[in-house]
Formats: C-alpha cells, structure tokens, sequence
C-alpha cells in the first residue's frame, strides 16, 4: 500500500493576511512543500510582505506579492487574475485575512492604544449591556474582512478549480467560534462562527467537483493579535497551564503544518470539517 505524499510539487497556492503570523508561516511551509506561492495582505508597505516573498524565492519557488484588501471584491479579483496570469493556475486557497476589531490589523506600535480599548470594553461590560458597545463600522470592518473574505476569495478561484476538477480551500477560523454565553457577542467570535457553518455550505457546494473546504480553529497561538496575553507576564502566567501539550502557547507554524496535511493528498477524502488546534486548551477550560 503506496501513502498519500504531502509534496505539493507543481502546486499553486493562494495565502491571504500573508505578511507574518499563521499565514506567514503557512506560504512558508507550503512553499517548503513544493507549492509556488501568491500572497497578499492589507499592509504592504511595511516590508513584512516583502521578506516573506524574498525568504520563498530562496526557495526556489516561483511567488507573487501583492497589497489587497480582502473585503473588497474588486482587489480579489485583480489579485487573482494576477495569479492566473503569472503563475498559470490555483491549486490552493488559504482564506487567513483576519482582524481582531475594526481599527484593523494589530500592529506592535498601537498595542498600547488597543490595550487602552480593551480596559474600556472590559469596564463597560462589568456595568451594563455588551449590545451597547456594538458599533457599525465595527461590525462592517471585522465581518467584512475575516467572513465575506472567505466567500469573496473562494467565488474567486472557483471557476479555475472547477475546471481542474480538483482543488483544496482552507479557512482560518478559532476556538472562539464555539464560545458560549455573552462571549458570542463579539463581532470577532461571531464572523469566526461564521466561517465554520460557511465552511460547511461550501464544501457541500463544491465537493461535486473535486473541491475539498476544511477550516482550522486555533487557540493559544502566538500571533500579534494575541499580544495581550503573552505581552503580560500576569496574562501568560494564567493563560499557559491550561495549555495542556507543552503549557506554552504555540508557533503559528503548527496552524501550517496543519493546513498542510488539509491541502495535500493526504487528506483527499477529508472536507466540510473544521478542526480545533489548541494543545488542548478547550478541553482543559471547558469551552
């Protein structure tokens, strides 16, 4: 009995929100595995995007950066017309574009003012109703990129995978998505519920032809926008216990290896699932 190879030799893949964190390390470990690489982000003039596109050509892969803006329909398609026209085909679609509020990705030099917003928020919900905080632009912001993204990107590259017959679309989505109570609140929590129930509609929508979509749900993992715990001692010390493989937050390289095996062959009969990585996190705090 031959089995499955990760190697995605002769593979094209997509990576959204590519610039640093889990979907750094994914184009990175993709590329590791063969694949050529198309990355974007929202930020591009930061340097960030550029290294990481540096760092594959080393590899010897053929990549693409480009800044875009993952709720806008107009960007994603230019992007991905992009792709097709420079790097022939899409094999892959991550969908990791994310943002915590709708101030926008975090960022290390606003990580005062964000930890001021959320001692404002903490303090309004001890004394009055969460549905006060809701703010319109807010909702748009943060639904718009870590949902409509999703279903924005996948409408995309749809049709060039329909074609192959053959395709495989990963979505980042967290462990928030099955909080419960007042939690589920949080426009956050809410768009990454959404990317669960959106990962299943589209895997049964394109599962007929040859499309596996799966979804990861981390938690604990070291990323700028989880700053606010391991950026405080206090926070950390609480938090890495109930990380019951290690007691340490993990690498956003464990998010890619993950995805890795989703996009190969491995998984060829794997779809439609969404699947925790926390080291057991909610398992030990009963989330």
């Amino acid at each position: 009995m031959s089995i499955p190879s990760l190697s995605l030799e002769g593979r094209v893949a997509i990576v959204t929100g590519a610039r640093r964190g889990i979907g750094k390390d994914t184009a990175l470990v993709l590329a590791e595995a063969g694949a050529d690489i198309a990355i974007c982000d929202l930020v591009a003039d930061s340097g960030e995007l550029a290294a990481v596109a540096e760092t594959i050509k080393k590899m010897g892969r053929r990549v693409l950066a480009c800044k875009a803006d993952a709720k806008s329909k107009s960007d994603i398609s230019s992007f991905v017309q992009k792709v097709i026209d420079e790097l022939g085909t899409i094999d892959i679609l991550v969908n990791n574009a994310g943002i915590g509020a709708g101030t926008g990705p975090p960022e290390p030099h606003k990580w005062e003012e964000q930890q001021e917003r959320r001692e404002e928020r903490t303090t309004w919900f001890n004394e009055k109703p969460r549905i006060g905080m809701f703010q319109e632009d807010d909702w748009d912001a943060v639904l718009g990129t870590n949902l409509k993204s999703v279903l924005l990107f996948t409408q995309a590259v749809s049709d060039t995978m329909v074609k192959k017959q053959k395709g495989a679309v990963v979505n980042v989505a967290s462990v928030v998505a099955f909080a419960r109570g007042p939690s589920n609140l949080s426009a956050y929590n809410i768009s990454k519920r959404g990317i669960v129930n959106l990962t299943r509609g589209l895997a049964a929508d394109l599962g007929r032809f040859g499309i596996r979509v799966n979804a990861i749900a981390p938690g604990g993992i070291e990323t700028e926008m989880m700053r606010y715990i391991w950026g405080v001692p206090e926070r950390l010390e609480m938090m890495e216990p109930k990380i019951l493989l290690g007691n340490k937050l993990l690498k956003p390289e464990a998010c890619a290896h993950l995805i890795l095996f989703l996009v190969s062959d491995l998984a060829s009969y794997i779809t439609g699932q969404t699947i925790v990585i926390d080291g057991g996190l909610t398992v030990s705090t009963g989330m």
